[in-house]
């Protein structure tokens, strides 16, 4: 169990550290590395993307270089898909797209944020499958992405991915 930190003990240790110096207080860094454990687990935080830049060096150490790097983001708001995992009652197959305005398809997915998760999955999961394990690019080897939130909160993916046929 930590003992109290002061506010003296706690400047002190960040001064070491602008200095770019290394922190001599040990219960400082106890108290950082607990911090860093709970960080690793917390999505956006600078702990998690190391955690996840160290599992994609691993990937390529493992697997080799990838290929091609590429960002993927499904458009929700403009996808009649979308609108019916959010429970509009559409035909895909024959849609309208004046029957809905912009604003009536953002209203919609952000009053169906699970339906946005659903959409987003199901659509990379289909890239992934089709066009990556479905030969397009030579044998797929390995993929690896990692999935970020935009400012209106809408899933993203950046993926690497390495196939086959681009090692020999």
């Amino acid at each position: 169990m930590l003992e109290s930190l002061t506010t003296e003990e706690l400047t002190d240790a960040a001064a070491e550290a602008e200095a770019h110096r290394p922190i001599s207080d040990l219960r400082i860094k106890e108290l950082l590395k607990s911090i860093a454990r709970i960080g690793g687990t917390a999505p956006g935080s600078d702990d998690k993307k190391s955690y996840l830049l160290t599992q994609l060096k691993a990937s390529m150490i493992y697997h080799g270089c990838p290929f091609i790097f590429f960002t993927i983001n499904p458009g929700e708001r403009h996808s009649p898909i979308a609108l019916y995992y959010a429970g509009e009652q559409i035909d895909v197959n024959d849609f309208n797209p004046a029957a809905y305005t912009s604003s009536d398809r953002l209203k919609t997915m952000l009053k169906n944020p699970l339906a946005v998760v659903e959409y987003f999955h199901n659509m990379i999961k289909t890239i992934i499958d089709t066009c990556f394990k479905g030969g397009m690019f030579g044998e797929h080897a390995h993929h690896y992405g990692t999935i970020e939130y935009q400012g209106r909160f809408t899933p993203h993916i950046h993926m690497a991915v390495l196939s086959i046929s681009m090692i020999y």
